[in-house]
């Protein structure tokens, strides 16, 4: 007995080593669900290891059964925390069950039965059962950001699974009611050293699967906001040019040039005013914590009225034709969707064809629960091989042209119609046009 009670001694003391890292890093905020499930399970399997040890080197049959029960409860705690890190729902009925089995199983194994053999083989395999059942759902896994350690993960539950059930057909045959044979007590120094290298692969796997999401998170967090600082700057340059041009047209008026002076003050005042609208909309969407406001009934029409009217300098100067034909409600935030059409609408006039005046023909159809609002020009289109790119940041169909861009507005668009349950789609070809489809649920 004393060679086992040593070995489980040393399980003991790595299990303590591996419950006060997870502790630390529960306690410096680390941001990983069943972290503290982790924690608890290497302490409380410790504690059974030492009860184990000291009662199987002083044939203490009490504190060995009661040290068996931490085993139990370690390792479902440990199954516990990896359905904590995939963020499901624990398994109480599974649990529940097999502390009982084990419970009862093992009181009677012990203090009636007299073999301990049958005790070890009962716990073996419920922990067959429940690391079995873990690593299926570990390697179910699909999130890019956990998919790799869960597969670590995973191929360490199913190894003890495998050692687990070997050991419990082993010693459910074994006939020595205690293990004092060299048999007997070389099967479970080998396993319990197993148990040593699973526990501290089970220890620095979850802490390493918990950085590993952190990191994505950080990534996505800084593509989300590099994102956000884009659009912004894409959006506030359409009405900040309009308040430069008008400004700047007012300087060369005549002086006696008063009812043009007022005209063109006023219109740079009301493209102040929209971009001071879309600081304050934006402001708001950042108080509230997420990327999209709740969907509320919107008039398309309306929207896209409120799209064309800062693009009116421009519209005049192409001399473009806009036919509206947008009838339908959809669920949205007004305020995004007016951002969608107005880069859509802008993008129209940007690309136009010298060939022949430009016109925009806006219509929409409701179907199925869905409005397909398209908006169709008759400017110089894209190729067929560029159509896949456009939708992409800093991505444009066609980066030699000398139209200014920076290859966001489509992207940002993709985001917020997609952001309402939406999807956004075109249809081009060069010299025939261009025509984006946006679809929305039904108001």
């Amino acid at each position: 007995m004393f060679y086992i009670g040593s070995v489980l001694l040393s399980l003991c003391v790595v299990q303590v080593v591996m419950a006060v890292v997870l502790l630390a890093f529960w306690r410096m905020r680390l941001n990983a669900n069943g972290l503290l499930e982790m924690a608890l399970a290497m302490a409380i399997s410790s504690v059974g290891a030492l009860l184990t040890a000291v009662g199987t080197s002083t044939a203490n049959i009490t504190l060995a059964f009661v040290g068996i029960q931490g085993f139990v409860v370690g390792v479902l705690l440990a199954a516990r925390s990896m359905r904590r890190l995939q963020n499901f729902a624990p398994l109480v009925g599974l649990e529940s069950a097999v502390v009982v089995v084990c419970l009862v199983g093992d009181a009677y194994f012990f203090f009636v039965a007299d073999k301990f053999a049958g005790a070890l083989a009962l716990n073996s395999t419920a922990y067959t059962v429940v690391c079995s059942i873990t690593a299926w759902h570990l390697f179910q896994e699909k999130r890019r950001d956990l998919k790799i350690g869960c597969r670590v993960l995973g191929a360490i539950f199913g190894a003890f699974a495998l050692a687990s059930i070997i050991r419990a057909v082993v010693r459910l045959y074994a006939e020595t009611p205690r293990p004092t044979t060299l048999e007997a007590m070389s099967l479970d120094l080998v396993y319990v050293f197993f148990a040593i290298a699973v526990s501290i692969g089970w220890s620095l796997a979850f802490v390493w699967t918990s950085y590993s999401v952190a990191e994505n998170r950080l990534r996505a967090a800084n593509e989300k906001l590099d994102r956000f600082s884009g659009a912004v700057a894409h959006d506030l340059n359409t009405p900040l040019n309009a308040v430069i041009g008008y400004l700047g047209a007012v300087k060369h008026l005549p002086d006696d040039a008063h009812e043009h002076r007022a005209a063109f003050v006023t219109t740079a005042e009301e493209a102040a005013s929209r971009m001071n609208r879309f600081i304050h909309h934006l402001l708001e969407e950042s108080r509230a914590g997420h990327g999209a406001p709740e969907p509320t009934p919107v008039d398309v029409q309306k929207c896209i009225a409120d799209a064309l009217q800062p693009l009116e300098p421009k519209i005049t100067a192409a001399s473009a034709h806009i036919q509206l034909g947008a009838t339908h409600d959809v669920m949205a935030n007004a305020f995004q969707l007016t951002r969608v059409f107005q880069n859509i609408l802008d993008n129209a006039i940007k690309y136009r064809s010298d060939e022949h005046p430009l016109r925009i023909q806006i219509s929409s159809r409701s179907a199925g629960g869905w409005v397909d609002v398209a908006v169709a020009d008759n400017g110089l289109g894209i190729a067929k091989g560029e159509l896949a790119n456009i939708f992409k940041p800093f991505r444009r169909a066609d980066d030699t042209t000398p139209v200014p861009g920076y290859g966001l507005g489509l992207s940002e668009c993709q985001r917020i119609v997609e952001s309402y349950g939406g999807a956004i789609s075109v249809e081009s070809a060069p010299g025939e046009g261009t025509t984006f489809t946006v679809r929305l649920p039904s108001a």
